[in-house]
């Protein structure tokens, strides 16, 4: 044969099948830039000299992750559909003559063209748009935009070697599709499937149980570690129960509608009805591909906006204040000196301190079984009993001070706050210490006390300063020196007019209690935390930011996945249903009554994922609001909001996809 015989039959093959290749090249050209934006971005040295940019880098870095898996399981995905529809040529071409190692040299040269295009045109997209998505997330983050452009030939070659390494197995497995199988096999493959499904009511039944039990997790399921823990049980749950009840569900149904007499026997229904039943089983996954596809664009993308939407809600539960000091094992002269600091540093940047609350607390975990609440050392952990809690210990007088309330408490009596755990024990026991509860306190806003803490916690108010200096005795002779928890003292405060006026006065404390440190003994130093609300305001836009970067990153190419699957999906059953569609006409069908059968079909299968992802977005918006007061996101309001606004623009994008898949599957049938 002629030199380069293979590479221009190839080179033609593409040509002719270009409504199908192109949109599969348009994708892979997407998916690598992205890839190589995202590796470009994480690898860049200039990050770590941004502040926070090493959390910057991490986000990023976890998104490389799932889109290189993503990448592999959906250009696999993808090449299925492209293989169902070249199996019949491949036959004809084996019966013509052309042996199976002939073959594989074309599909080689095939996928070497496509394999170059997509990786060469996507560097050259990723390169093009880098700068632009840097300015993007610098832009979300509130960081300084540098100046300059920049390549990454690291990104380059990652780029590179991943998607001809996906590539690489796409032909691999294609050569051995067409190695196994029998000419005639090959000419026949687009009309497999023919045969009515069986209606399969165990796995109907296992899916039913599977989605049951997954929406029963993200509902009932309170406890915050708890939901962590089971939120990807939950996840893989609904995963299953929407595959079986597309593959196994979905016929049911239709049978059911077959039987009903009033429904079926009408020409629109009849077509669609029958035509689906028998196709079912090809369609049933790639509905539920889509569906599972679509609540992963719902959840990342409503998540990661509330997230960074959020922002001012979660610094007032985080650092409701301008300046927020937390000192260790602090004795009286130390938190002399250290508020003697704090008032000195906001008068040399002469700004007032308002608003002024100060209290000593001690924090320990506890297993907590009724009223038993049980201090137990980690290497015994296997013994506890009951639910891990935290318990806060403050004195009365540092309650009294706060909240402006005159209480009155015995030795063996307490005051307990807690927003999420239970209120119905009538006594506390800690180990050996025993306490009555006389009364349980609905508000009690101290500011940054453990806002930050995942398990159910418990503010407990002795009667004074030596009690809870008992219960820090007894945690610390159960945790030992190592583990135990300190007794802290915090300072919160407001200063001048603005938080970036507290800014300017952390930054003049951390320098006088440096210089104070200077002076003193280790033992006699001033161990303090200090944040600002400015501060922690900037490492929230970064961590939101960066999230909210990633999850429309995510988003968008779950969503190109979503369109390309639709569009496969709409193609194969154009090519389908052609044939049928044209006897129909010659038996007596109008044109009008196949295009009407045709539109009610589509309309049956195209918007059921999209109506399945809303239901099961929302069966898991408690688990996701559990999960997003975590990072002290309490604003339920303002996710349920951003979520529907999510769901909004997603059913607007999803119903123009529509249209224009709709459209070439008019133009195949006729």
């Amino acid at each position: 044969m002629r030199k380069f015989f293979y590479g221009k039959l190839a080179f033609g093959n593409l040509r002719k099948n270009m409504g199908l290749y192109l949109p599969y090249l348009i994708t892979s050209i997407g998916v690598s830039a992205v890839y190589y934006i995202l590796v470009a971005i994480s690898n860049d040295n200039g990050m770590m000299d941004l502040p926070r940019g090493s959390d910057m880098q991490m986000i990023l870095g976890l998104g490389c992750g799932v889109i290189g898996v993503f990448a592999v399981i959906f250009l696999f995905y993808t090449n299925s559909f492209l293989m169902k529809r070249r199996k019949k040529e491949f036959g004809l071409f084996n019966i013509l003559g052309m042996e199976k190692r002939h073959i594989g040299k074309l599909m080689f040269w095939e996928t070497l063209m496509i394999a170059v295009a997509g990786v060469f045109l996507g560097l050259v997209a990723g390169v093009i748009l880098y700068k632009l998505v840097v300015l993007v997330l610098l832009r979300a983050t509130k960081l300084e935009v540098p100046f300059g452009f920049t390549v990454s030939f690291a990104a380059m070659g990652h780029t590179a070697v991943l998607f001809f390494g996906i590539y690489a197995l796409t032909l691999c497995y294609n050569l051995f599709q067409v190695w196994k199988s029998r000419p005639i096999e090959l000419l026949h493959s687009v009309n497999q499937g023919e045969a009515e499904p069986k209606t399969r009511w165990l796995m109907a039944l296992i899916g039913v149980v599977a989605l049951g039990v997954g929406y029963a997790i993200a509902i009932v399921v309170e406890n915050p570690v708890e939901t962590l823990l089971l939120f990807f049980v939950a996840v893989i749950l609904v995963m299953l129960g929407t595959y079986c009840l597309f593959t196994a569900g979905s016929i049911a149904l239709l049978k059911f509608l077959r039987k009903r007499t009033n429904y079926y026997y009408k020409t629109k229904h009849f077509i669609s009805v029958s035509g689906m039943i028998y196709r079912m089983k090809q369609n049933a996954v790639g509905l539920a591909n889509i569906c599972i596809l679509s609540t992963m664009v719902l959840v990342m993308v409503a998540g990661t906006v509330s997230l960074y939407a959020g922002i001012g809600d979660m610094l007032d539960v985080r650092c409701p204040k301008d300046v927020s000091l937390n000192g260790v094992d602090l004795d009286e002269q130390q938190k002399t000196v250290l508020n003697q600091a704090l008032e000195q540093a906001a008068a040399d940047k002469g700004y007032p301190v308002t608003d002024v609350t100060e209290y000593t607390s001690v924090s320990f975990s506890v297993w907590k079984q009724g009223e038993e609440m049980a201090v137990i050392h980690y290497e015994d952990m296997t013994a506890a009993k009951g639910e891990l809690c935290m318990a806060e210990i403050i004195s009365l007088a540092d309650y009294e001070r706060i909240t402006g309330k005159r209480a009155e408490l015995g030795e063996d009596e307490v005051l307990v706050y807690t927003d999420r755990g239970e209120k119905d024990a009538g006594n506390l026991k800690f180990n050996d210490k025993s306490f009555r509860v006389k009364a349980y306190v609905d508000d009690f806003a101290l500011d940054g006390l453990d806002t930050n803490v995942v398990y159910d916690t418990y503010f407990v108010v002795v009667k004074n300063s030596a009690i809870l200096q008992e219960l820090y005795e007894m945690q610390k002779e159960m945790f030992g020196e190592e583990y135990a928890s300190p007794i802290r003292y915090y300072i919160n405060a407001n200063i001048g007019e603005s938080p970036e006026h507290g800014l300017e006065c952390v930054n003049r404390l951390e320098e006088l209690i440096a210089s104070y440190n200077s002076t003193q003994t280790e033992e006699n130093a001033l161990h303090v935390g200090i944040e600002s609300r400015a501060g922690m305001r900037e490492g929230f836009l970064i961590f939101c930011g960066g999230f909210l970067f990633l999850g429309i990153f995510l988003g968008f190419v779950f969503l190109m996945a979503t369109v390309m699957i639709i569009y496969y999906k709409q193609i194969s059953e154009g090519y389908e249903d052609k044939a049928r569609f044209e006897i129909m006409q010659k038996v007596g069908m109008s044109r009008r009554e196949v295009k009407a059968s045709i539109h009610s079909q589509i309309i049956n299968v195209f918007f059921l994922p999209l109506v399945t992802a809303c239901i099961h977005l929302t069966a898991a918006f408690p688990m996701l609001n559990r999960l997003i007061r975590m990072f002290n996101m309490t604003n339920t309001a303002l996710f349920a909001l951003c979520t529907v606004a999510t769901v909004g623009v997603f059913a607007v994008i999803y119903s123009m996809v529509y249209g224009i898949t709709a459209k070439a599957y008019y133009k195949i049938v006729g």
